[in-house]
């Protein structure tokens, strides 16, 4: 490792780019990393990539071009991330949060979970994900805590919550490039007729149509399919009693949620750093790796 270190510093001989030492210099990194195993081989392998990266000693599609497109990597890298939210529990610790704050009420609940997908978005790149693996168990849950099954009851609640998450869900995914599998690969087929969107672009241009159909979605269901349960009192309450079974964040949850941050701070600001939005979701797939929130089994499967 003393060796790595050493070759990053010494200077290069006259004629000879920089790169070709710092580059050499995470090979042998890489080597002392593989032979020693602090981590499984594949993950090693792959902080050897985010490190070429992310010090500038080669672009994204150079780190990349012996494994196919640069874009495919993103939507891979978006579904392993978005597994970190899962597996730690933290998405429905957020689902829970804004039930607990907005859930007074049936139409707050209706809110309540459109907020919740729309705080994901950006990280889990899948609606089914997001809807069907964070939003509709919590959404079953407090349909049934008012006495609304498929069927018969429906129209108490369950209908209009639904209705609300599905029509939301279609929103959120296009909002943002990382928020469905499908935005990064129309954005790929934009830039080969020489229109580039990055992360920031496409959310910019997605913000304002997308917080208005999110303003007036569960409004206006509210009124085409009103629920026969309109004052939900208990909910705060069952959210609250869920969060204090899930007890204070765990170190896991924290380092997730950080790693989500520095993404938003990357994706937002990767032109101007001259970083790709693939090599962020590198950098913060390896954050995850290195602090054990994810395994490489994680990564596997």
């Amino acid at each position: 490792m003393l060796v790595a270190v050493s070759l990053w510093f010494i200077p290069p001989p006259p004629g000879v780019d920089p790169r070709a030492l710092h580059l050499l210099a995470i090979f042998v990194a890489t080597i002392v990393g593989i032979i020693s195993r602090p981590l499984p081989i594949g993950a090693v392998a792959l902080i050897g990539i985010t490190a070429s990266v992310a010090t500038g000693t080669l672009s994204i599609s150079q780190a990349l071009s012996g494994f196919g497109n640069r874009v495919i990597w993103l939507i891979v890298l978006a579904f392993l991330i978005a597994r970190a939210f899962i597996k730690t529990g933290l998405s429905r610790r957020i689902a829970y949060r804004f039930v607990a704050a907005l859930g007074g009420k049936t139409l707050g609940l209706g809110y309540g979970l459109v907020a919740t997908d729309l705080f994901l978005a950006p990280a889990i790149p899948s609606n089914t994900a997001r809807a069907g693996g964070v939003v509709y168990p919590i959404l079953v849950s407090l349909s049934k805590a008012y006495g609304s099954e498929p069927g018969s009851t429906a129209r108490r609640m369950g209908a209009y919550l639904t209705l609300t998450a599905f029509h939301g869900t279609l929103v959120t995914s296009a909002m943002f490039l990382t928020a469905m599998a499908a935005n990064p690969l129309a954005a790929e087929l934009a830039g080969d007729l020489g229109v580039d969107i990055s992360w920031t672009t496409w959310a910019l241009a997605a913000s304002v149509p997308g917080i208005v159909c999110l303003a007036v979605i569960p409004l206006i269901l509210y009124k085409l399919v009103p629920p026969e349960v309109t004052e939900t009192a208990e909910a705060p309450a069952l959210a609250h009693r869920e969060l204090a079974a899930m007890g204070p964040m765990q170190r896991s949850e924290l380092i997730t949620l950080g790693t989500f941050i520095v993404l938003l701070v990357l994706w937002i600001f990767g032109r101007s750093l001259s970083l790709h939005s693939t090599a962020a979701a590198l950098i913060g797939l390896t954050i995850l790796l290195v602090n054990g929130v994810l395994e490489w089994d994680d990564v596997l499967h």
